[in-house]
């Protein structure tokens, strides 16, 4: 079996291969095409290569050679790696950020795989490994307890906060929205109808770092006198609802998507709108909405740097930070290319995680 096995696999492969010459050079213009593209990576791959590694200053090099070529400074990338990930958190105590990113990386990477695998553990159980989570991230960056010293959330920087701001404000949107969708698409309550269409027009029709000021300075001036909240929660206040209304509409176009009869059936079958909701529009509306939702998740993801406006230093931030130190003020493109890498990996994780769901779905080509 297993030598068939291998025997039904290779001619795959060469067919595979085959096929795609013979697009790649179906006629005159698409070879042309061809070659000139083929010609243009290596060219580029060329570039990136001697800038990168065979003209570039090597990591234990003197740092003063950097200033004799345009290739990338590894130096720089050997001193000021650990400033960009946590700018100016206490330096002694910089294992505290590093173990909040370990954990909203591991929940992040282990939601995506269970959901690529569809192998979910208990959903209860998950969900209060979120919670736990965020609060062992917010303890540990701000400390206040025996062995812990305090640290002032101005000193929050780089990826840490990145990370906090977009995993949890991500986490909370995502089922807010799916209730103002469902909200929305019933019929039958018209007052909660038109409530939900309100908040998600209002919340899509105000720019966001507009949200951001009246998370940062008008929500403290609205809470009674004595109670105080700290920067990173104000703007949780503000992200939350403002990337919830984009799920929503993602998540209602899913399910307007579904046919109707599928709710009809449900109904025939004695099913309240919210169980059939949650047991046969969801399921589909999900699958039928996956691009969408992981667009808006990138975009999220990504947007979490406005919060510099507000003062706050995320990633972006402690890297313009690192190349304004006097010594490595020609340094500004291996800073920018090392936050840029950052992005580039953790958006092609998400973006994998979306077309590996989109596949999966019932009907679609693997």
């Amino acid at each position: 079996m297993i030598a068939r096995t291998k025997a039904s696999t290779l001619p795959a492969k060469k067919t595979s291969f085959r096929r795609w010459v013979g697009s790649a050079f179906a006629g005159p213009g698409a070879s042309v095409l061809t070659i000139v593209g083929g010609a243009l990576a290596l060219y580029l791959a060329w570039i990136v290569l001697n800038w990168f590694v065979i003209s570039a200053v090597g990591p234990w090099s003197d740092p003063a050679l950097c200033s004799e070529t345009s290739a990338a400074c590894w130096p720089f990338w050997r001193e000021k790696t650990r400033f960009i990930l946590f700018g100016t958190y206490p330096f002694d105590q910089q294992w505290r950020p590093a173990v909040v990113c370990l954990i909203l990386l591991g929940l992040t990477i282990a939601t995506g795989q269970m959901a690529v695998t569809g192998r979910w553990i208990n959903l209860r159980a998950f969900a209060s490994l979120w919670v736990l989570g965020a609060i062992v991230s917010f303890v540990l960056m701000g400390g206040g307890f025996p062995g812990l010293p305090t640290v002032d959330t101005n000193k929050w920087n780089g990826l840490p906060i990145l990370l906090i701001l977009s995993t949890i404000a991500l986490a909370l949107a995502l089922p807010l929205g799916v209730l103002l969708a469902l909200a929305r698409f019933q019929t039958r309550y018209f007052g909660l109808r038109r409530a939900a269409t309100l908040f998600i027009e209002v919340m899509r029709g105000v720019p966001m770092v507009t949200l951001l000021f009246v998370g940062m300075f008008v929500v403290p001036l609205m809470l009674p006198r004595g109670v105080t909240i700290d920067p990173v929660t104000a703007v949780l206040v503000a992200l939350v609802p403002f990337h919830s209304a984009y799920f929503a509409e993602d998540v209602r176009s899913g399910l307007l998507a579904t046919p109707a009869g599928q709710q009809e059936a449900a109904a025939s079958l004695g099913l309240g709108f919210w169980q059939s909701a949650r047991l046969i529009l969801l399921p589909q509306a999900f699958e039928r909405a996956m691009p969408a939702l992981v667009n808006s998740a990138i975009g999220a993801y990504k947007d979490t740097s406005l919060v510099v406006v507000l003062g706050m230093h995320d990633l972006n931030a402690t890297a313009r930070m690192a190349f304004s130190d006097v010594v490595w003020g020609n340094q500004a493109l291996e800073a920018y290319v090392f936050v840029g890498m950052w992005f580039l990996i953790s958006c092609s994780y998400l973006s994998w995680v979306g077309r590996r769901l989109a596949a999966k779905a019932p009907g679609r080509d693997r």
